[in-house]
């Protein structure tokens, strides 16, 4: 049997109990993810599962885990406590939401909170997120003016009460979306991935002979708590400040940071930063504060694993009635296309405090999506995001990252399994040449995609698109990587944030951001340049114009970048 105050004294029993907790977490993520109907979840990992204390507070994180997710599980935690206090819980009970200022601002994601009893006695909850493939209203776009046109919203609620489902509750949700058996079996993918995170929770008890995760819980989060004090410490008091520009809806969107740290303590203000406007690309508080907390938490103390106590030193200030502390009843579907960029504001305004660790700005900031839907082959309705990234922004050391998201983890997932399940062709997937920002290490590339409708009927197609007017940029020197671009038809540009249709035969070209350089050009390698230009990673205009690379350019072919089309 283990003592658990013992435990929580001991560095190292409580490192192995920690990292159990933290397979048990992963194991739920592993039951979500399997037992999912949509390719969201299924494939581009848009989801989070997060173990808490009885009291709400975060105890361990899914390893690859959503940011905006895991990041505001513990502040869903408080509300949802609010509404249903702990004694209120009984066995078989389940709890719901996807209000977007209580949960994690959007109406797509659901939020399941599931209580865990041992031996008659609330010991934990286990809440999970996941992104729905529709959610109703004018489906996942960036151009309602209210929340109301945004879908259907769903207040915390009970979705079991004792073991049995709230019939109603499923009915409404089926008579809302576009495509119910997806969403109703993500619903309930999501409920068995509670259902196993319980009972691994049950068996780790058992096994350890403890009685409650209290102890053991508040020795983790002191521990972590103490580890980010540390980093902070070691940064020079003072203030550090950034403004970044985004394209915005009509007009451009200002994020002014100002990172105050004084002792072990840090401070993020956000001050300045543009109102908010009647199109849906807000944020709201919880989603700013994830990605706050998440990008501090990558540069000052990345090999801490993440809970409650890493964030504690942390104060996050957002104007209320900004662009990224949005008023209800503020549109808020497309908040990724604000609310990401609170992860490059973070990281200019430290840029010059923590060089070695900074990444310059990444093309996947914010991810860029694109939804579709419409009339599938069968006659039923269909709905698919795309969720491909562009290239990470490169580091004081080494290259950024090609086609890899950041700071939202979101994968791109596989083209044949879109093919499969929707009316679409994919006739071009290939990283773009050129598109990685210059310098001394250079900007992970962007994607070139080229998608088809093979549909009888029109499709609805929505874009949420950044990065066209003002790309990623470059740090220390380095350059911006390439910008985004869509194209229907190669007739023209569409929308970067907006709607409209296509038709049978219509091809729609997809160019994803690039990451920013870091460092100067003039200074990288000659050997990675040659190297770079024989993979087609660069052009030889690239080499010889941006690079300086003279007579040598010509003795390299000008390969398509290694991955190629599909």
């Amino acid at each position: 049997m283990t003592d658990a105050a013992n435990v929580a004294m001991d560095p190292i029993s409580l490192e192995i109990l920690w990292g159990r907790l933290v397979s048990i977490v992963d194991e739920s993520a592993g039951a979500l993810q399997r037992t999912s109907f949509s390719t969201t979840v299924r494939e581009s990992n848009d989801f989070a599962c997060v173990l808490l204390g009885p009291d709400g507070t975060t105890l361990a994180e899914n390893t690859v885990g959503v940011p905006s997710f895991a990041g505001v599980m513990s502040l869903v935690m408080r509300r949802v406590l609010e509404r249903y206090p702990p004694q209120t819980w009984k066995p078989g009970d389940i709890g719901l939401t996807n209000d977007p200022w209580i949960n994690t601002g959007h109406l797509p994601d659901t939020t399941v909170i599931t209580p865990i009893f041992h031996k008659g006695r609330l010991v934990a909850f286990t809440g999970n997120t996941a992104h729905k493939a529709d959610i109703g209203g004018g489906g996942y776009a960036a151009d309602a003016t209210e929340i109301y046109e945004e879908g259907l919203r769903i207040p915390i609620c009970k979705l079991y009460n004792e073991g049995a489902v709230n019939e109603l509750l499923i009915e409404i949700i089926r008579n809302n979306v576009r495509v119910s058996e997806s969403v109703l079996g993500d619903l309930h993918a999501q409920v068995a991935a509670g259902h196993v995170c319980a009972q691994r929770v049950r068996d780790f008890l058992d096994e350890q002979g403890i009685t409650e995760l209290n102890t053991i819980g508040q020795a983790i989060q002191v521990r972590a708590e103490a580890a980010m004090r540390q980093a902070i410490a070691l940064l020079p008091d003072g203030e550090y400040k950034s403004i970044v520009r985004s394209d915005g809806y009509d007009v451009p969107t200002d994020i002014h940071t100002n990172i105050i740290v004084k002792g072990n303590g840090l401070t993020v203000d956000f001050a300045g930063t543009s109102p908010q406007i009647r199109r849906g690309i807000n944020s709201v508080y919880n989603y700013t504060y994830a990605f706050t907390c998440y990008t501090l938490k990558c540069l000052l103390d990345p090999q801490t694993r993440k809970n409650e106590g890493s964030y504690k030193p942390f104060r996050i200030v957002v104007p209320e009635g900004s662009i990224l502390n949005a008023r209800f009843p503020a549109p808020v579907t497309a908040r990724a296309m604000t609310g990401h960029f609170v992860s490059s504001a973070v990281l200019l305004a430290l840029a010059d405090a923590l060089p070695e660790r900074v990444i310059a700005d990444s093309g996947s900031c914010p991810g860029l999506r694109v939804a579709l839907r419409g009339i599938n082959a069968h006659g039923g309705n269909f709905a698919q995001v795309l969720f491909p990234n562009g290239g990470m922004g490169a580091r004081a050391h080494v290259d950024g990252l090609s086609a890899t998201g950041f700071p939202t983890n979101a994968g791109g997932g596989s083209v044949e399994i879109m093919e499969s399940v929707s009316p679409l062709v994919f006739w071009e997937r290939e990283l773009k040449q050129d598109s990685g920002g210059p310098g001394k290490f250079r900007g992970g590339l962007g994607q070139h995609i080229v998608v088809e409708s093979v549909s009888e009927s029109a499709l609805d197609v929505s874009t949420m698109f950044d990065r066209v007017d003002y790309p990623p940029m470059g740090v220390h020197g380095g350059l911006p990587g390439g910008a985004s671009r869509l194209r229907l038809n190669e007739t023209g540009p569409v929308p970067s944030k907006g709607k409209f249709l296509m038709h049978k035969g219509d091809r729609l070209t997809i160019d994803y951001a690039g990451g920013g350089g870091y460092g100067k050009p003039a200074e990288r390698e000659r050997a990675r340049v040659k190297a770079d230009l024989r993979a087609g990673i660069i052009s030889e205009t690239a080499a010889r114009d941006i690079y300086g690379l003279k007579g040598d350019a010509k003795a390299a072919t000008g390969a398509k970048p290694s991955g190629g089309k599909r």
